[in-house]
């Protein structure tokens, strides 16, 4: 069976760090978000990484070297607080967006992402978790492959 993944990232050597899904369904709970992560690794749907990411219109759902399939995620982030600054002139909320706009919305943070300098001490606060949870540093500077 062919693995895939709506957004694939390397890091800076080209290694697999980072696997992002991402599905247009609010009102999600941690428990289906976890049982989701299961089922794509579970049957073999979606490459394992050291992070992924289930990116929700409310809530991203964040793994970090969890080899645990049925592990919670270790951080839940606000998904509009993370995005805001790319809603603009967009729906101000991300129920409002297509799965294939929040799609693009992601591919287009997460390839920012990858080529900023960000550091702690001039982020927002909805984007700690970019570095409390080690991911900013690891794909730094690394390559953004999205599924056609």
């Amino acid at each position: 069976m062919t693995k895939h993944a709506d957004i694939i990232v390397y890091d800076s050597n080209n290694n697999l760090q980072l696997v992002v899904e991402v599905k247009n369904q609010c009102d999600i709970s941690v428990d289906w978000a976890t049982q989701m992560r299961r089922n794509l690794l579970g049957y073999e749907l979606t490459p394992n990484a050291p992070y992924f990411l289930l990116a929700l219109p409310q809530y991203f759902y964040l793994w970090k070297n969890s080899v645990n399939d049925e592990a919670p995620p270790d951080y839940i982030i606000d998904a509009t607080e993370t995005l805001i600054s790319y809603l603009n002139p967009l729906p101000r909320s991300l129920n409002e967006m297509s799965h294939d706009g929040l799609e693009m919305l992601m591919n287009a943070w997460i390839r920012h992402l990858v080529n900023s300098e960000l550091n702690r001490e001039n982020l927002a606060t909805g984007l700690t978790w970019l570095f409390d949870s080690g991911l900013y540093q690891t794909i730094k500077y690394g390559s953004v492959m999205v599924e056609n």
